[in-house]
């Protein structure tokens, strides 16, 4: 959709403003001035080395007109035609050219039908992007002859007379604002925080708000370069990220909440005075925990609609001079500091690696994590274990030989195709050792790493009084560290669920043995026809695979070879 279909119809002359509201945008404009909310009057000063910069993308030009004649074109945008409609003084189109570039900025089609939203509210006095060189000549662009009215005439006039008159105060306050450079790094600090405004830290020049844009804005698409499949793939996981029930069901996921919890509260010297990226951070509750813990700034970054509400509850809560938060892929964006001191993020999805979140995080890791920085978590260990449950079959496989007296086998098939996501408890399981088949210590794995062939081998119990000899299928979980420093080692042989070795690192599991289920469950690889293990056997040996699908990289398939004796069983797995 163009912005002009965005737009709507615009009643001409509707919003032409009256003398009351010219003066109330003056004084607001002052106050801006007094108040240190403008670097300096030199702002408004154009710099003859300054190209404009189109309002909708990145190109820049010549000169103005050249802008919109572009916007008209590219963006079906006709700026000289809709401030004529809408009668736009001086300050109206200010208000107009910093509002649009504030909402493409944050990923928001701007709302051109309803002028109430910017000409009504004097924060987009405020240049939205510093040095626009489209504001500098802005009293210049009505020079092509127009029929007018004598009243909208005159009124024209007195409006000039108007400007002119503030730039000489602005002349004349220009020497008071010397002052206002001493508090700059105080006054960039609290734009960044109402404006995601990015800054150039050593020399306090606004980047170039086009390289932090987010992901999503007017005529763009999240997924270049990638095809259509990857596009929707990505679409739908940040929709379905945008609700209420996943959140809800995350919170209340009280091995996971608490884990995260415990271990920034129980570590506050880690945190005290850092700087903390929350990667993925849904409603901000990690971004709260830092920053309760007493990190200095925390970057909260999520490409889902979730963010507005997070940035709701971050106000709520009065951390919004703490946590800032930014909409886009943590890919895609730009902060405005070179490095943080700890990244923390919950990308764990089901079998560990569904959904791909864990690419992300690392290039976060590789991009922004300062040399000697901390990944919470810092380990993360896929464990593989038998599976013998009669009741789980029944439930899941036999009940399609009888649906109220029919036979369905058909729906049988799916089931040994598909990963099943469960909750089982330990005598579901055939040995009470699992094996660990991969792990992953996030500050050194790389993206590469994320496919893989694991050599694996299931433990079978030699109690005949508690297994029959027969293997169902085989369940996948993980189990996740903490760690204080990221060179603390972890034991081959630790069991998350017990792992607290008194220095403040912790563990959880989201297998059989952990106190409570989480929402991540199990993963479970049925086999297609059970297996009888051969008398005496200790254990199985083979293979364990995760491949990204093509179709949609978040979508994971798992392979699986096993041999059993002289027996080898070879299946496939879709996660999607």
């Amino acid at each position: 959709m163009s912005a002009v279909e965005a737009c709507g119809p615009v009643s001409v002359g509707a919003n032409i403003p009256h003398a009351d509201q010219v003066e109330s945008d003056i004084e607001d404009f002052e106050d801006l001035i007094r108040d240190n909310e403008l670097e300096s009057a030199s702002d408004w000063t154009a710099d003859d080395e300054t190209r404009p910069v189109c309002l909708f993308c990145d190109i820049t030009f010549d000169n103005a007109d050249a802008v919109w004649e572009h916007c008209v074109i590219d963006h079906d945008f006709d700026f000289n035609k809709l401030r004529r409609g809408l009668g736009l003084d001086f300050f109206g189109k200010i208000k107009l050219i910093n509002y649009i570039r504030a909402q493409v900025k944050a990923g928001i089609l701007p709302e051109l039908n309803r002028p109430e939203l910017f000409l009504e509210d004097s924060q987009y006095l405020k240049p939205t992007m510093q040095d626009d060189s489209l504001l500098f000549g802005i009293q210049d662009d009505d020079s092509e002859e127009e029929e007018e009215d004598p009243d909208a005439i005159y009124e024209k006039e007195q409006l000039a007379e108007v400007a002119r008159e503030y730039a000489e105060k602005v002349k004349v306050l220009q020497s008071q604002l010397k002052d206002v450079h001493l508090q700059f790094d105080e006054y960039k600090d609290i734009v960044r925080t109402v404006l995601n405004r990015d800054f150039d830290s050593d020399t306090g020049s606004e980047r170039s708000s086009r390289s932090s844009s987010p992901a999503r804005h007017a005529g763009s698409s999240s997924a270049k370069g990638k095809g259509k499949h990857n596009a929707d793939g990505d679409d739908h996981y940040f929709e379905s990220y945008a609700y209420n029930d996943i959140h809800e069901t995350m919170l209340k996921d009280t091995i996971r909440t608490d884990s995260y919890r415990d271990f920034i509260y129980d570590n506050k010297d880690i945190f005290k005075d850092k700087i903390v990226l929350d990667v993925g951070c849904g409603t901000g509750i990690l971004s709260m925990f830092a920053a309760k813990a007493g990190a200095k700034k925390v970057y909260a970054v999520d490409n889902s609609d979730i963010i507005e509400k997070a940035i709701a509850n971050i106000h709520e809560n009065s951390l919004e001079k703490i946590i800032q938060c930014y909409r886009g892929k943590v890919e895609e964006i730009r902060l405005p500091v070179d490095k943080v001191d700890v990244i923390v993020s919950e990308w764990m999805g089901y079998a560990l690696l569904y959904e791909a979140m864990l690419d992300s995080v690392l290039v976060a890791r590789d991009k922004y994590l300062a040399p000697g920085g901390l990944m919470v978590p810092s380990e993360v260990r896929l464990l593989v274990a038998g599976l013998r449950d009669p009741e789980f079959m029944n439930d899941k496989v036999n009940f399609w030989n009888d649906i109220y007296g029919f036979r369905m086998s058909a729906m049988k098939p799916q089931i040994y195709d598909d990963v099943l996501i469960e909750n089982f408890k330990p005598s579901s399981i055939v040995h009470p050792e699992p094996h660990t088949f991969r792990t992953l210590p996030l500050h050194d794995v790389k993206v590469s790493d994320l496919e893989f062939t694991s050599h694996v081998r299931i433990p079978i119990s030699n109690q005949a009084n508690t297994f029959d000899g027969i293997i169902d299928g085989l369940v996948i979980y993980f189990d996740n560290y903490f760690t204080r420093s990221r060179d603390e080692v972890i034991p081959e042989d630790a069991r998350a669920e017990t792992f607290k070795p008194g220095n403040g690192s912790l563990g959880f599991t989201t297998g059989p043995w952990g106190p409570k289920h989480t929402h991540w469950r199990s993963a479970v690889l049925l086999l297609k026809k059970p297996l009888q293990v051969p008398a005496g056997l200790e254990e199985l040996t083979g293979t364990i695979s995760y491949h990204k699908r093509k179709e949609n990289p978040r979508e994971l398939i798992i392979g699986l070879e096993l041999m059993a004796g002289d027996s080898k069983i070879t299946q496939s797995y879709v996660m999607r």
